[in-house]
C-alpha cells in the first residue's frame, strides 16, 4: 500500500457506516513512540456521507482497489447519486410500515425531533472544516461523550488537560503533551505551533481509562 492508493473500507466496528465506501490513502505512519498506538494508514473518505474526511485505520480493515479510469466530475456525480440512492432507499423501507394516520403522525414527530437535535449540536469550533480528533480516532461514545476535547471545541485537543489521550499513559494529571507531539491531530493541524495546555480542570472521569478504543 501507498499514498495515493484507493481502498474500500473492509471493517470498522466504531463506524460501522464507513464500511463497504471507498477512500484514498493520504498518509502512512510509522510507530514513533512506544507507548502511543497509532494506525498505519490514514484515508480521506471518497464516498458516502463522510466524504472528505479522514481517518485511521490499519491494514486488515482496508483492502486496495484498481484505480478508476474516470474524471473527478464523473466520480462526484456517482457518489451524489449513491448517497441519494441510499437515503431513498431508507425512507421507502420506512414509508413501507406506515398503515394509519397515527403511524404518519408518530414519524412526523420522529424527523422533528432529528430536525431538532441536528439544530441544537454545538459548533464545532476549532474543527470547523476539519475531522475532529475524536473521529478521527474512532473514539467509542462512552469516551467521547465525557472527553474535554468533544465538550469545549473551542480549543485543539492538544491544548486541553485531561483528554482521554493524555490520560491513556501519563496518569491522571493529564497534562504531559508529549503524546501530542507525535499524534497525527496534531501534525495536521498544529501547524507545528508550541503546545501549551490552555484549559484546565476539566478532564475526563479516569475510570474510563479501561475502555480500550
Amino acid at each position: 500500500m501507498k499514498i495515493g492508493d484507493i481502498v474500500k473500507i473492509r471493517e470498522c466496528n466504531s463506524l460501522p457506516e464507513l464500511v463497504g465506501e471507498n477512500a484514498e490513502i493520504v498518509d502512512m505512519q510509522i510507530q514513533e513512540f512506544e507507548k502511543y498506538t497509532v494506525y498505519p494508514l490514514w484515508v480521506k473518505m471518497t464516498s458516502g456521507e463522510r466524504t472528505g474526511k479522514i481517518y485511521g485505520f490499519r491494514e486488515g480493515e482496508v483492502e486496495i482497489l484498481p484505480k478508476a479510469g474516470e474524471t473527478q466530475g464523473t466520480s462526484n456525480r456517482r457518489r451524489g447519486k449513491t448517497m441519494k440512492t441510499k437515503v431513498v432507499e431508507q425512507v421507502e423501507g420506512i414509508m413501507k410500515g406506515v398503515t394509519t394516520v397515527e403511524d404518519i403522525v408518530e414519524v412526523g414527530r420522529v424527523i422533528n425531533e432529528v430536525k431538532g437535535r441536528i439544530l441544537a449540536e454545538p459548533t464545532l469550533g476549532f474543527w470547523e472544516g476539519k475531522t475532529p480528533c475524536w473521529e478521527m480516532f474512532r473514539c467509542p461514545e462512552a469516551i467521547k461523550i465525557e472527553c474535554p476535547a468533544f465538550k469545549y471545541r473551542s480549543l485543539p485537543c492538544w491544548e486541553i488537560q485531561g483528554t482521554y489521550c493524555k490520560l491513556d499513559d501519563y496518569g491522571v494529571t493529564g497534562l504531559d503533551t508529549s503524546i501530542c507531539e507525535v499524534c497525527r491531530v496534531y501534525k495536521r493541524y498544529g501547524h507545528g505551533e508550541l503546545i501549551q495546555i490552555k484549559l484546565f480542570g476539566k478532564g475526563i472521569d479516569t475510570s474510563l481509562k479501561s475502555i480500550s478504543k
